[in-house]
């Protein structure tokens, strides 16, 4: 019994380790954009405008996949857009949109954040082993006699 509750703390929190993340933009270092990797792109006031018929008014910033690079735009898998003024992420489910360079003020790299990760890992796997204990002494306070004796067999 306790094994398999072992087993179980262990398998959720590896799945947990490894599907789950804290992630950080950081600023580009220069350079070119990666194909397949996420990025966060801000746009000018201008770019905004003329983006405006495929992502919607006033949109400030965009979530997305680099699909390709192209001499005059990028094609992005769209993960989500912020307006101006209103911080709620618009969600959007990969569609690919051509973003012309000029829009994009700037682009930042997503990166996995290592400290606030681990740190996560850390709290859940705590957790995880507490919920485990508390569980197992209620389980195992509650098979046994409470100090009634059983009658001999006949």
């Amino acid at each position: 019994m306790l094994r398999h509750a072992l087993r179980l703390a262990v398998a959720s929190i590896g799945a947990v380790s490894l599907l789950a993340g804290c992630y950080k933009y950081v600023p580009m270092n220069g350079g070119d954009l990666i194909l397949g990797a996420a990025y966060r792109g801000h746009l000018t006031p201008e770019g905004s405008q003329r983006v405006a018929p495929l992502v919607g008014q006033d949109v400030a910033r965009f979530d997305a996949r680099i699909v390709s690079v192209l001499d005059t735009a990028f094609l992005v898998a769209m993960g989500a857009t912020v307006r101006r003024g209103d911080p709620r992420q618009q969600i959007w489910t990969g569609e690919q949109v051509l973003i012309p360079r000029v829009a994009v003020n700037k682009f930042e790299l997503r990166e996995l954040d290592r400290p606030r990760t681990i740190r996560a890992a850390a709290y859940y796997t705590v957790g995880m082993f507490a919920a485990a204990y508390l569980w197992f002494r209620v389980r195992g306070g509650a098979g046994g006699t409470d100090g009634i004796d059983q009658p001999p067999p006949p």
